[in-house]
C-alpha cells in the first residue's frame, strides 16, 4: 500500500500518517518538516503540507524543507502544497474603505502567524513566482496553481471577505515526472488556467 503524509496535520483520514511538531491524538509522528530523517528516501508516494510552509526562513528553511520533502517521495510522487498568499493578504491589508480595523488585524494576523502556539509564527511570505521557483530549485517539475486540492478541509480553502487567502501548488517529484501515480493522485485538484 503506498504511503501518504500529511505534514501538519491534526484529524485522522484514512491512507494518511501525520506528522506535525505538536502532538495531538491523531498525530503519528511529532517531529519538525525540516527533517524526515526518520523516513527513507522514496518513502511517500504523495506529500500534503496546508499552512506550514511559511513558518520557516527563506535563506534556509523553506529549500531545507522541500529538500526533504523531494527526498522522501517517490520517484513521480506528488506534493500539493498551500501557504498563505502575500500577493492577496497584502491586498486585502490595503482595503481599508473595505474592510474595518478588526478585519484588517485579521489579515494581519494571517501574514505573520496567529501565534496561538510557541510554532504559529510566520516567517516568510510567499507568492506564486517565489514559491513555484524553490520547487522547481528542489527538484520538482510539472508545478501548477490549482483552485484547491480538495483532499482535506483546512486553510487551504479559507475565504476571507470573499476571497480565497490560499496559494496552492502541487508538483511533481522530478525522478518520474509522467508516473501514473501522479496522474492518478490529481484527480481531485481543480487546476486553474
Amino acid at each position: 500500500m503506498e504511503r501518504r503524509l500529511h505534514i501538519g496535520g491534526r484529524e485522522a483520514r484514512a491512507g494518511w500518517e501525520i506528522l506535525n511538531i505538536n502532538p495531538g491524538p491523531d498525530v503519528d509522528h511529532i517531529g519538525d518538516a525540516i527533517s524526515l530523517k526518520t523516513f527513507a528516501d522514496g518513502t511517500f508516494a504523495e506529500i500534503y503540507a496546508s499552512h506550514v510552509l511559511e513558518h520557516f526562513d527563506c535563506k534556509k528553511g523553506v529549500m531545507g524543507a522541500l529538500k526533504e520533502w523531494h527526498r522522501v517521495l517517490s520517484p513521480g510522487g506528488l506534493l500539493r502544497l498551500s501557504v498563505p498568499d502575500l500577493d492577496v493578504l497584502a491586498q486585502l491589508l490595503l482595503q481599508r474603505e473595505r474592510l474595518d480595523v478588526n478585519q484588517r488585524f485579521h489579515v494581519m494576523r494571517m501574514i505573520f502567524g496567529g501565534h496561538v502556539d510557541p510554532h504559529d509564527h510566520h516567517i516568510v511570505g510567499l507568492y506564486e513566482e517565489f514559491l513555484a521557483g524553490y520547487l522547481y530549485a528542489t527538484g520538482f517539475v510539472e508545478v501548477r496553481r490549482v483552485q484547491r486540492h480538495g483532499v482535506f478541509r483546512d486553510t487551504s480553502d479559507m475565504v476571507f471577505a470573499g476571497t480565497p487567502i490560499s496559494l496552492n501548488l502541487y508538483g511533481i517529484e522530478g525522478g518520474d515526472a509522467g508516473g501514473a501515480g501522479a496522474t492518478t493522485a490529481l484527480q481531485g485538484s481543480e487546476v486553474m488556467a
